[in-house]
């Protein structure tokens, strides 16, 4: 928290002293958005609940914009989800009856031809590697964001010193160092529950076999178990603070005609943990102790990506491979391909990944997805109507996401939508299988 604090500190100062120093008749450049949407779930053939409320106010400031200077600031006031009191204390809680958050976007200060063609930026930034849609391999700087299932690919800005440098049009690279860690946003719980801890019946049956496999009966096997107290617990472990738990990785860049090329490493962490269950059975003291240790592994990952854009048509291809140093991790690859393209008002993207896609990160293996969308504007491109999805497969499980967007006036958009998940048991969307929304919002962008 003290570095943190130390680094948020510095940032203000420094951006609010380039700030008042502008020159009497330069403006800040003042740009954001508002939005609300409320999704509707389809619980069966004659029921239907309201299972999730979001609005939010975003606004970005660039106090300063010169030549070899450019700084932004970023904040957003979001309310997520529905007044959800659970005990008479929580009625002593106001963000328990009003969920509203107040969140730091993109902070940062960025520096040109500090050396002849290098850049710095310092600061609370979004750093985008590889040159996929939606999922990128060789990325692993800037956190994930799985809080809103509307949206595959969102991230959350990150502190970090991230340098450019480009002394030829041909050959460029990057390096970034992220001192702070930070987990991604899981989906909220009234979307999507997931059960962490056992419940106490599940453990008492672990016992029930434990005794048998000892070589009691399954009546006195009952019956001992019954007698048993049992403790359950998490404990997560947040990477250390120390110079070795720093994230850092760079990256070697090339054009050649239509061609971009780039070849990638990077040191850092898995964003969500990884569970460890350790069981600990007193039968001195007739006591069981659940603790399900969490931490989030340690990992190298080597990347490369290409992309093309030939007559129109959008390629491109980013493979990463993961080295975990702790056993609990496999080691792998993903990848991921695909095109783009369009042609008399439609758009068309296709791709095929193999991986984890992202609503679907509980699945420890890796699959095969084929990920599309195809799009069609009318009304003088002021209606939208786009079909989306994903598939997994080998299990033959799949998501789709239909939507209408309206824009009756500029930075206005209606939105009509829905996001349905079939899967079986052990398919990638499996847990999903459930899911049947339809969804409405409005946004103004400004």
């Amino acid at each position: 928290m003290r570095l943190r604090g130390w680094m948020l500190t510095s940032l203000f100062a420094l951006l609010v002293g380039a700030g008042l120093a502008q020159d009497e008749g330069d403006r800040l450049n003042l740009q954001g958005e508002i939005n609300t949407r409320v999704q509707i779930r389809i619980a069966g053939r004659d029921s239907s609940r309201v299972t999730w409320f979001r609005s939010a106010a975003s606004v970005d400031v660039t106090p300063i914009a010169r030549e070899r200077i450019v700084s932004k600031v970023g904040i957003t006031v979001r309310t997520e989800g529905l007044p959800r009191p659970a005990n008479w204390a929580d009625l002593n809680q106001i963000t328990k009856l009003e969920p509203v958050a107040l969140s730091l976007d993109e902070a940062f200060v960025r520096f040109y031809d500090i050396l002849p063609a290098l850049s710095i930026t310092l600061g609370r930034q979004k750093v985008h590697w590889g040159t996929a849609d939606v999922v990128n391999p060789t990325d692993n700087f800037t956190t994930p964001d799985y809080s809103d299932p509307l949206v595959w690919d969102e991230r959350r800005p990150v502190w970090m010193v991230h340098m450019g440098w480009e002394p030829i049009p041909a050959l460029g690279g990057e390096l970034g160092v992220k001192p702070i860690f930070a987990p991604a946003l899981p989906a909220p719980g009234e979307w999507f529950t997931t059960k962490v801890l056992p419940d106490e019946e599940e453990l008492r049956s672990f016992l029930v076999g434990e005794f048998i496999r000892q070589g009691l009966d399954s009546i006195t096997a009952r019956e001992m178990a019954a007698l048993y107290d049992i403790s359950r617990q998490e404990e997560m472990t947040l990477p250390g603070r120390d110079i070795r738990d720093v994230t850092w990785g760079g990256r070697l860049k090339s054009h050649i005609g239509v061609f971009d090329f780039s070849l990638s490493y990077l040191q850092g962490f898995d964003f969500l943990p990884t569970a460890e269950p350790v069981i600990t059975v007193d039968p001195v003291r007739q006591h069981l102790d659940f603790v399900l240790k969490e931490r989030f592994l340690s990992k190298r990952v080597i990347g490369a990506d290409a992309a093309a854009n030939i007559a129109g048509l959008g390629m491109w291809v980013e493979a990463g491979y993961s080295l975990y140093s702790d056993t609990l991790g496999k080691d792998g690859i993903a990848v991921v391909g695909g095109f783009d393209y369009s042609w008399s008002g439609f758009y068309t993207n296709l791709q095929f990944l193999y991986g984890n896609f992202p609503l679907a990160q509980l699945e420890s293996k890796r699959g095969g997805f084929i990920l599309g969308a195809i799009e069609r504007r009318f009304l003088s491109d002021r209606l939208l109507a786009r079909v989306g999805g994903v598939v997994d497969v080998s299990k033959r499980s799949f998501g789709l996401m239909p939507l209408l967007r309206l824009s009756p006036a500029d930075g206005v958009e209606i939105e009509l939508g829905g996001l349905f998940f079939s899967g079986v048991a052990g398919s990638a969307f499996g847990r999903l299988n459930s899911i049947r929304e339809v969804f409405s919002g409005v946004r103004y962008r400004f």
